[in-house]
């Protein structure tokens, strides 16, 4: 039989002696959840077109396809971090968050027109729901605490 024991770490002051409480572990906010959701969205398409290019590489483009393949597989890795980033409701992860969404704007417009209108409206539409999110107040007083402390006090 095994059983799962769960232990407790708790810190002591070195000057009183008393237990230092931890603090309370900070649940990200549902708009941080959705911008986290769409960027790990994002990387999995992007890590799909990578593989996807891996596979079709012809030699006489080998080294277009080898470069677009790590390009496409090292900017999914990256989304995923700044996804993970945003879930553990790190400050440092809403920046890159929302510039990788500005940057693919640009990208979202480029498919206007014809029979990939549609691929534009999807990452666009991906984008401005990520910068929303990432902008509402709820998210701000959650990955930027600190800040908001600094104007209050």
């Amino acid at each position: 039989m095994i059983s799962l024991v769960r232990t407790r770490l708790v810190a002591v002051s070195e000057t009183s002696g008393e237990a230092i409480r931890p603090e309370p572990q900070r649940v990200a906010p549902t708009p941080v959840k959705v911008a986290a959701a769409l960027l790990g969205l994002v990387a999995t398409v992007a890590a799909v077109l990578g593989v996807l290019e891996a596979v079709n590489v012809r030699s006489e483009r080998a080294v277009v396809g080898v470069g677009a393949t790590i390009l496409l597989v090292a900017y999914a890795a990256a989304l995923v971090f700044v996804a993970r980033g945003l879930l553990r409701l790190r400050a440092w992860s809403r920046g890159p968050a929302v510039a990788t969404q500005v940057v693919q704007l640009p990208v979202a417009y480029s498919f206007l027109g014809g029979s990939t209108t549609w691929v534009a409206m999807a990452l666009a539409g991906v984008s401005i729901t990520a910068i929303v999110c990432l902008v509402l107040p709820s998210s701000t007083r959650a990955l930027v605490p600190h800040l908001l402390r600094r104007r209050e006090g």
